[in-house]
């Protein structure tokens, strides 16, 4: 896991404290990269592009979309929305503190996105599901996550030289930390998080055994259902198909064998159910932008592996 979150270096931050009092709502356009969002106080609607239903987040609450994708917040699910661009551009945050909406009820939030080394961070952020969600408790955050919210508060208001890098360093904090919790409660992979018992037996197979020469009739038998059966209750618990899920824990692990052992590209290609080195890098390639050779040669050039 270490090696995993060493590969995920934010660079810079871009954040703001928003203070939101009822009825608000804004929309935060896709980009490349992760954004998160913070509620220290009252309550919010988290709607993301692509999922048909939204997420009410309460006080002490954290998310974080790894890929950046399109979403917007608001206090009420069928409220208005702004896009955030536009609201910024209009209502100028005040040493880095925006105050936006209404008279009503108030909302506290962090925003944020964090510019990272996407080549080595991008297969880790791949594996992830589309929202990591960190509920707290009783509206309160986790202890670790108070912590780094009144540190990133209190140099957010000082305004002192250094402020920008002292937030960098720890909103890449920030980031670990949620991604490790992440990763030890479990992801879709685990039937804590798949209510389908049998996708989620379909899912450890995967993940035990990515060398297998898996179909989707292999896989359906293994779970006791039919191939049709399977596909469908597949595709509604993980959305996406089974060969999608199967071809991107493969590319995840290859990834990771290229940058933390000395394996021959082709030695990969056996380990995670690839023909040969050849074809093993044309979907390397296709997932990635880059060749197996590149992106070690990348990750092996970089600080963290001395």
């Amino acid at each position: 896991m270490s090696q995993l979150l060493l590969r995920v270096t934010v660079t810079s931050t871009v954040y703001c404290l928003s203070d939101m009092r009822s009825p608000w709502g804004f929309r935060v356009a896709a980009r490349p990269s992760p954004a998160f969002h913070i509620l220290t106080s009252g309550s919010a609607w988290l709607e993301v592009d692509g999922e048909p239903s939204g997420l009410r987040l309460q006080a002490g609450d954290l998310v974080v979309l790894p890929r950046g994708d399109g979403h917007q917040l608001r206090d009420r699910r069928d409220g208005r929305v702004v896009w955030l661009d536009d609201i910024l551009a209009a209502t100028p945050p005040v040493n880095g503190r925006l105050n936006y909406g209404g008279g009503g009820e108030r909302a506290e939030l962090i925003c944020g996105g964090f510019v990272i080394e996407q080549l080595t961070a991008r297969p880790l952020l791949e594996a992830l599901p589309q929202v990591v969600h960190l509920r707290g408790h009783e509206g309160r955050a986790p202890e670790w996550l108070s912590g780094l919210i009144r540190m990133i508060s209190v140099e957010m208001a000082s305004s002192a030289p250094g402020t920008e890098a002292v937030v960098s360093r720890l909103t890449d904090a920030l980031l670990a930390q949620a991604l490790r919790a992440h990763l030890l409660a479990g992801d879709r992979g685990n039937s804590s998080a798949v209510g389908d018992t049998q996708v989620a037996r379909a899912l450890r197979l995967i993940r035990q055994r990515p060398e297998e020469r898996w179909s989707v009739p292999k896989l359906a038998a293994a779970v006791g259902l039919s191939r049709s059966a399977f596909a469908e209750r597949f595709r509604s618990a993980t959305g996406e198909t089974p060969m999608q899920n199967l071809t991107r824990y493969r590319l995840f692990q290859a990834a990771n064998y290229l940058l933390n052992s000395d394996a021959a590209v082709g030695e990969i290609a056996r380990r995670t159910g690839y023909d040969s080195d050849a074809s093993i890098s044309k979907a390397f390639r296709r997932h990635y932008g880059t060749s197996p050779g590149a992106y070690r040669k990348a990750g092996r050039k970089s600080p963290i592996q001395g």
